[in-house]
């Protein structure tokens, strides 16, 4: 089975041929992973192997939300609402090539991170301060990382299907790269907190408590990013 940036090329590809703006966000979410994986081969972080873990765990939240929205309703399969909204958006008028993207940085973030930090913690409850502690900083650090890709992701992704965008490159300097990628850490600032909820419900239905608040969440959010 190819890897997890193989799948995510392979979709953005695919999408692109057929004209479907869920590319975007593909597209932008292969080109992070790629530095993500890069950054983990630099071992730049402190449980690189941890990491990667992370890595392809967060990736499968992305393509089960995509198989749910594209099987039939009897396949019994579900799609997060915040992912069925997002994909949704792709193909209406009045959603702009940005909105798309942020509206798939938004669900993947504000609803799947967490549930992904969540399983790849299932171990918290046995780490000593100083082991949590270096979950943490990893967790953080991926910002560093997202922080020096979002200009690839304007000039590569964006800036061929919104020429506007390169003349706002021009006129803001690195003004625009600071707005996109501080959108995306701010969304992971509170992850962390909301990974530490998931992992307190240690019942089914609490759990899911947790999970349907996350989305309700995050379709607040892709609701403002949209009318915005």
């Amino acid at each position: 089975m190819p890897d997890a940036l193989e799948r995510m090329q392979s979709l953005s590809s695919a999408w692109y041929a057929a004209g479907d703006r869920r590319a975007l966000f593909a597209d932008t979410y292969a080109r992070m992973t790629r530095a993500m994986q890069a950054a983990v081969e630099a071992r730049e972080f402190v449980d690189n192997a941890w990491v990667q873990g992370l890595i392809d765990r967060f990736a499968d939240y992305y393509f089960s939300a995509v198989r749910a929205h594209d099987c039939p309703p009897e396949s019994g399969l579900t799609c997060p609402i915040v992912w069925r909204e997002a994909f949704d958006a792709c193909a209406r008028e009045d959603v702009t090539e940005l909105q798309a993207i942020l509206l798939g940085i938004n669900a993947h973030i504000n609803h799947d991170l967490a549930l992904a930090l969540a399983d790849v913690l299932e171990d918290w409850d046995d780490l000593d301060d100083d082991a949590r502690a270096v979950r943490l900083a990893d967790h953080a650090h991926v910002n560093a990382v997202i922080e020096r890709t979002v200009d690839e992701v304007q000039s590569e992704v964006l800036a061929r299907v919104e020429p506007a965008i390169g003349l706002l490159d021009v006129l803001m300097g690195r003004m625009d790269e600071w707005l996109f990628s501080r959108l995306a850490t701010h969304y992971r600032e509170n992850v962390w907190e909301d990974t530490q909820r998931v992992l307190a419900a240690r019942l089914p239905d609490q759990r899911l408590a947790v999970v349907a608040e996350l989305d309700e969440h995050a379709q607040r959010l892709g609701r403002l990013i949209v009318i915005l």
